[in-house]
């Protein structure tokens, strides 16, 4: 008897607890925490929740930093700049047809999926803008229309939100020039179809959609060949037609680089698209439908090339890239001239990689460039992947699911092959007295710091508690990424 009672003052009082480590806050000490009140049967394991958020952290920081940062570094003006070494050109970015998201043109979809649409699409505007102007910094920024996605159908009120939205995705900064007057059909229309109102409301909040401004010894040409386009209602024709009457009949000695939303017409067959910046293997586009066509007619084109005479034309518009050479005739003389379309800058226009068009101006000549110097240069530069990492953030959301199932639901299994090896183990001697080598009550391996409650009463609570946990961590990673940049 008084063995016995030996026997038991020498066992370790934490043998007693050691079901209620650190992590077990359904144990005795921790029903006392103001956080979990006393009577409530689930654990929080805590150590497993900040090793699985630590790696979401890295992952997250990796994809909306470190990967961004490194995809716009490619694009690095000296990279394909050819110009002299003391040479400083004027560098200028232009981003077609971001077309934020809005109800008007989402109008089938359900809140949820919306809301969650938006934000990381808004995310990917928001983050690729700041990164272009903090790592290209180029001298002038100019967007090339469709601004907007519903804009020519939205009322007042709603422009007037979808407009402040805009300025905080792609706010104007006071050291750059940007340009943002240049309208698209998602804008104001197209053709016969613009609504007046909503032309006139661009242009008061943007600026003259018909212009030219003189850039680094070039002349940039802002026309609105959509309004150019309309034959309906001759008041707005008249407007692009009479500004670009009168700039042909001016002199104007530089360099001249026509810009405008929609590309102008071409036959396919006879000027396929060059190189292999295009995505889609099927010949450019020929259309027409309710307020879009993919050219401006084949009669207004050569007009057009013939009075503004430029040396390169960007459009946007078909948001796949696309180059061609335009021949045209100018007082009996015959000129060329480079038309680029310009990818779409957004992850949600039907293209793989996005991309926006660096363009670089160097004429030291300020009368006139000498004959067949080239004095501009361009490059397209591809964003970030926007699906990629949508991908991977979705696997790892399951596999994090997975991890949680496991620990939940077969918790001998994870601790005996996952938590074991997770953190060093230790062993405890029973008895100082010496025991036979083949007791199993001489050692006893004990838990970790990582091991999980193998008899819990309900288990799918415990999942949720967790789980849930785990999910709003995560989501405050997420929100901390999407809003601070």
């Amino acid at each position: 008897m008084l063995n016995r009672n030996r026997f038991k003052k020498l066992v370790p009082q934490r043998e007693k607890q050691e079901d209620n480590g650190p992590d077990d806050l359904g144990g005795k000490d921790s029903q006392q925490s103001t956080l979990f009140p006393k009577g409530r049967n689930y654990k929080v394991y805590w150590r497993h929740i900040l090793m699985c958020l630590c790696f979401w952290l890295m992952l997250i920081n990796y994809y909306e930093r470190v990967v961004v940062k490194r995809v716009i570094k490619r694009c690095n003006w000296d990279h394909w700049e050819t110009w002299p070494q003391d040479v400083q050109p004027h560098r200028i970015g232009l981003f077609a047809d971001p077309q934020i998201m809005d109800t008007y043109a989402y109008s089938n979809s359900t809140w949820i999926t919306y809301q969650i649409t938006r934000v990381v699409v808004d995310n990917y505007h928001r983050r690729n803008w700041k990164f272009v102007q903090y790592y290209l910094d180029p001298d002038t920024n100019i967007f090339l229309g469709d601004l907007f996605d519903g804009g020519r159908d939205a009322k007042d009120k709603d422009w007037m939100d979808e407009y402040r939205r805009f300025n905080r995705l792609f706010p104007k900064l006071p050291s750059k020039k940007t340009i943002m007057s240049i309208p698209g059909n998602h804008d104001i229309g197209f053709g016969d179809d613009i609504i007046e109102h909503a032309r006139k409301r661009f242009t008061a909040y943007y600026g003259e959609s018909n212009n030219y401004m003189d850039i680094a010894n070039h002349t940039i040409v802002l026309l609105d060949t959509i309004s150019l386009s309309d034959h309906k209602n001759p008041k707005i024709k008249k407007i692009a037609q009479t500004f670009m009457d009168e700039f042909a009949q001016s002199y104007h000695p530089l360099p001249r680089i026509l810009l405008s939303h929609v590309p102008l017409w071409r036959d396919p067959k006879q000027l396929p698209c060059k190189g292999p910046g295009r995505e889609s293997k099927k010949p450019f586009p020929i259309e027409r439908g309710k307020q879009y066509q993919t050219v401006i007619d084949g009669y207004i084109t050569p007009e057009v090339l013939s009075k503004i005479q430029p040396e390169a034309i960007f459009c946007g518009d078909d948001h796949d890239y696309c180059h061609i050479t335009q021949t045209y005739d100018a007082n009996n003389v015959v000129k060329t001239a480079e038309e680029f379309t310009v990818k779409s800058c957004a992850m949600n226009m039907g293209v793989r990689r996005p991309a926006i068009q660096l363009l670089s101006l160097h004429n030291p000549d300020a009368t006139g460039p000498a004959p067949g110097k080239q004095t501009w240069q361009t490059e397209m530069c591809y964003l970030p992947d926007p699906i990629f990492p949508i991908l991977l953030y979705s696997l790892f959301g399951v596999l994090t699911a997975i991890w949680f199932l496991y620990m939940h639901y077969l918790p001998v299994s994870f601790n005996k092959n996952i938590a074991s090896k997770m953190g060093k183990a230790t062993t405890e001697t029973i008895s100082s007295l010496p025991l036979p080598v083949s007791s199993s009550h001489g050692q006893r391996l004990l838990r970790t710091r990582y091991h999980v409650e193998e008899k819990l009463r309900y288990p799918f609570k415990n999942f949720l508690v967790n789980f849930a946990i785990m999910t709003l961590s995560v989501f405050s990673v997420f929100f901390y990424f999407l809003t601070v940049i």
